[in-house]
């Protein structure tokens, strides 16, 4: 073989070498994340169970300064949920953010005008991650 072709050839397995590598590595730091969601995830079930109001789930937060705002019908249609962020992911091109919150999600034990709202008596349904892209075109 001639020199150029095995210049060629090592230049093309460096090239994939550092493809797989950094693959790799941006797999182990997802994962690490992951881990991390995770656990605030526990944290939060451990302390904070399902059939409590919004007030006590709020107040709690409040307690613990942590920063928490809502947003209007993840699952449940009745109440909005409360967002903790908790981290953030890499946005695709066409958004500006994309966020990593525990949602605190509620069901409305009384309706007010049929729509979605925030009420201190609204109990906590489940706990989950959630996702969010935001600033999106």
């Amino acid at each position: 073989m001639s020199r150029s072709r095995l210049l060629l050839l090592g230049l093309i397995l460096v090239v994939l070498s550092a493809i797989v590598v950094g693959y790799v590595l941006r797999m182990q730091a997802q994962k690490k994340r992951e881990g991390a969601y995770q656990s605030a995830l526990h944290s939060y079930s451990e302390v904070l169970r399902p059939g409590m109001t919004r007030k006590e789930v709020e107040d709690y937060l409040r307690s613990k300064g942590i920063e928490f705002g809502p947003m209007c019908c993840i699952d449940e249609r009745s109440a909005f949920a409360d967002l903790v962020r908790i981290g953030k992911e890499s946005a695709p091109w066409f958004c500006s953010e994309h966020n990593v919150y525990v949602a605190f999600q509620f069901a409305a034990v009384e309706l007010h005008d049929n729509l979605p709202s925030r009420h201190d008596s609204d109990t906590l349904k489940r706990i989950t991650i959630f996702r969010w892209l935001e600033g999106c075109l």
